[in-house]
């Protein structure tokens, strides 16, 4: 049990490193699945597939593509 939760608490260290890199690069990130942009912080960002995440530089780029804001991490809907 205590290494199945360590290495529980690896993987999400990992992915924060992972989603925090693609932030320095893109203020944003969506889903190929779904017309919804996020923080790359955000929880439903976290759970994209790495083959369905779509990056952004600004919300006018994400807004053009047909992306909406979440409603949960609320990021800008105009730069």
């Amino acid at each position: 049990m205590r290494r199945i939760a360590v290495v529980l608490l690896v993987s999400m260290v990992v992915l924060s490193f992972i989603y925090i890199s693609l932030a320095v690069e893109f203020k944003y990130v969506g889903s190929a699945k779904s017309n919804k942009y996020h923080y790359p912080s955000c929880q439903w960002a976290q759970k994209t597939k790495q083959e369905n995440l779509v990056k952004f530089k600004s919300t006018k780029e994400a807004l053009d593509a047909g992306y909406v804001a979440c409603k949960v991490c609320r990021p800008p809907t105009r730069d």
